[in-house]
């Protein structure tokens, strides 16, 4: 127990002289979803026009209010489009991924690569 003591008082000042976190810290969120301001789920956490946070996990063929913003915490690619029924302009996030402006309103998602 001394050698377990010891490196949790050595991890303690460190993190005090230096002012930076435990790496362990760091490592509980996808990188580039990092700086997304939403709860990680595994699933898609997305940003409504009205800017409500609104939480996908399967296939929406008609999302009201459309989505603006979203970032893939799941471990699959999502296909977003910009018409209801999978129609329109289309747009893939990849696990991990942040979209922060999708370049069009998001009025449909399902899981899995755009064809």
């Amino acid at each position: 127990m001394p050698t377990l003591r010891k490196a949790a008082a050595m991890a303690a000042l460190a993190m005090t002289v230096t002012g930076l976190p435990l790496p362990a810290a760091a490592a509980t969120a996808p990188p580039a979803a990092a700086d997304f301001p939403c709860p990680p789920v595994l699933g898609i956490c997305a940003y409504d026009v009205d800017d409500n946070l609104r939480v996908l996990y399967d296939d929406e063929a008609d999302i009201i209010p459309p989505i603006v913003r979203a970032a893939n915490y799941s471990g699959d690619p999502w296909c977003f489009y910009n018409w209801f029924g999978y129609g329109g302009d289309r747009r893939e996030l990849a696990p991990g991924q942040v979209a922060d402006d999708f370049g069009f309103i998001i009025r449909a998602a399902r899981r899995g690569p755009c064809d």
